[in-house]
């Protein structure tokens, strides 16, 4: 099971959503360049990024911190939030060198550009992101409702050539009540080629260990945000120990 820390982005910081209300955020840094280096030292192999402003507006406002970001880490580097068309597509992939590119609402709204997206760069530069709220999938920041629920999408997507899906109920987001099993079961058990990566409610190591115990080897990779800045797994204690030496991280205080 692959841990991604995720970085979300708005106005420039590092914050966090809670049960998927733009008004009701934590703010963990300053600078979420620092935290892209911290995951680093900690070993993750994989880093995922949110630009929440361009999720809600439609396009890219955190551009300069995010391509920062990229030139400091030596991983791959996801990243979703406002890609609404081919051309910023285009532009993040081959300017910033991001590994895949994560793209929800445009694939309700404008499937073709995930068909082209297919045709220029193949699936493995590509996932999309499944919000759901009430079995219905969420969109524009997760504001508003598709009328559509979260497998009929995966199918869908699948259909024109995804491999790859986030799924995320966003009542689960920054709560830590765990992931929604039973759905992505659902979408594992009803799809023939995609692989799921689980978003929104990990807590802890038990709720971790819950997606294993899924048993299904679709289910391969997980992304983890507040239970990481917020020290939730034993680990980190070790890790942050170490790190506060370094006077240039801003860290958050280990809990013991």
């Amino acid at each position: 099971m692959l841990v991604i820390p995720v970085i979300d982005i708005k106005d420039g910081r590092c914050m966090r959503l809670f049960h998927g209300h733009y008004e009701t955020t934590n703010f963990y840094s300053d600078n979420p360049v620092k935290i892209a280096r911290l995951f680093r030292k900690e070993n993750f192999k994989c880093l995922h990024i949110t630009d929440l402003d361009g999720a809600v507006q439609g396009e890219m406002k955190n551009y300069p911190v995010i391509k920062e970001i990229c030139k400091s880490v030596d991983i791959p580097v996801q990243l979703g939030g406002g890609i609404r068309d081919f051309e910023t597509a285009k532009k993040i992939i081959e300017e910033l060198g991001i590994y895949r590119i994560v793209v929800g609402t445009a694939a309700i709204s404008n499937p073709d550009m995930i068909k082209r997206i297919l045709d220029e760069y193949t699936a493995s530069k590509i996932v999309i992101g499944i919000d759901e709220k009430l079995n219905n999938v969420v969109t524009n920041g997760w504001i508003n409702y598709a009328n559509i629920t979260p497998l009929e999408f995966a199918k869908m997507m699948e259909n024109i050539g995804i491999r790859r899906i986030i799924y995320q109920d966003v009542t689960r987001v920054g709560n830590c009540t765990g992931p929604f099993i039973e759905r992505i079961k659902e979408i594992a058990d009803n799809t023939k080629y995609l692989k799921i990566t689980s978003a929104g409610g990990i807590g802890n190591y038990a709720q971790l260990k819950m997606l294993k115990e899924v048993n299904n080897p679709k289910v391969d990779s997980v992304m983890i945000s507040k239970a990481l800045y917020e020290n939730n797994f034993p680990c980190q204690a070790i890790w942050r120990d170490i790190e506060r030496m370094d006077t240039s991280l801003d860290l958050p205080k280990v809990k013991r």
